[in-house]
């Protein structure tokens, strides 16, 4: 399972190895926490207006995800691949502490003005932007499909989001544990955003954050074919909203190997009385 903070870092990180897991006949699942709809600057571009309304940054969000959609099946996976939790873009960080529970009212997003995701993306009822209720949706993710190992965000990733990705998943991967002790997942890390990495490096090989450890395995290098990179770069492509924007960036992380570290062991339950990941 991969768990995606928003629509492209699935592929931009893991992108690569998604295909040698599907090319071994291993299933894949990808599980998107946002859908990417809080970028200002995108959706001004995207739908040419000054000043975006509410419903601009809606529908920015669900061509995210048709995008999204479409990445995947450059990479070879079927429509049932993508689990959309619609929680809010520039919002995770702030409900591991501020907007946790029902004891306060819930997060709104600053763009779309909504509070909960859309009812066809909720799979715990009543579901709002709260932090208990997407560690809920998450640990019912992962309960339903039993992944042997999850890939998601470091967290010292610099976007507060994939930072917050990571505490999420292991809040969630505590509250499995209660009820199913026997059930442990690998947990491995990838990094999107660190300083000017990887952009400023025009080396046909990723190499690691410079400044930033392996964490508890080093930096693992998985390899890819000459097709594997040609299908992630087309994969990318798909992301028409963002190579618009960044295309330098997106383009950066199409190279001859992808690299992830396993996190040392440990037991995460939110909130958090100190955020890491900022406001």
């Amino acid at each position: 399972m991969v768990v995606a903070p928003h629509p492209d870092d699935e592929t931009l990180g893991v992108g690569g190895l998604m295909q040698r897991v599907h090319e071994a006949g291993g299933q894949v699942q990808v599980v998107y926490l946002t859908d990417g709809d809080g970028y200002p600057e995108g959706v001004r571009v995207e739908d040419h207006v000054e000043s975006p309304t509410p419903k601009d940054y809606r529908g920015y969000g669900r061509q995210r995800k048709r995008e999204a959609r479409a990445a995947l099946t450059e990479l070879g996976l079927t429509k049932g691949t993508a689990t959309f939790l619609s929680f809010p873009d520039g919002g995770l960080s702030p409900m591991m502490k501020r907007y946790w529970s029902e004891r306060r009212a819930a997060f709104r997003s600053p763009y779309t003005r909504m509070d909960r995701p859309p009812k066809s993306d909720i799979t715990v009822a009543d579901t709002e932007y709260r932090g208990e209720d997407l560690t809920q949706e998450l640990a019912l993710a992962i309960g339903q499909y039993q992944p042997t190992m999850i890939v998601v965000p470091r967290k010292e990733d610099q976007h507060p989001d994939h930072c917050a990705s990571w505490f999420f998943v292991m809040d969630a991967l505590g509250d499995i544990e209660r009820v199913q002790p026997d059930y442990a997942p690998s947990v491995v890390n990838y990094i999107i955003h660190w300083y000017s990495w990887p952009f400023e490096d025009e080396g046909t090989e990723l190499t690691p954050p410079p400044g930033l450890r392996g964490g508890a395995s080093g930096w693992i290098r998985v390899p890819l074919t000459r097709q594997q990179q040609r299908t992630k770069r087309t994969a990318l492509k798909r992301y028409q909203t963002q190579v618009l924007m960044m295309r330098w960036f997106l383009y950066s992380f199409a190279r001859a190997n992808e690299i992830f570290s396993r996190p040392a062991p440990a037991r995460v339950v939110l909130p958090l009385r100190h955020n890491p990941c900022g406001d």
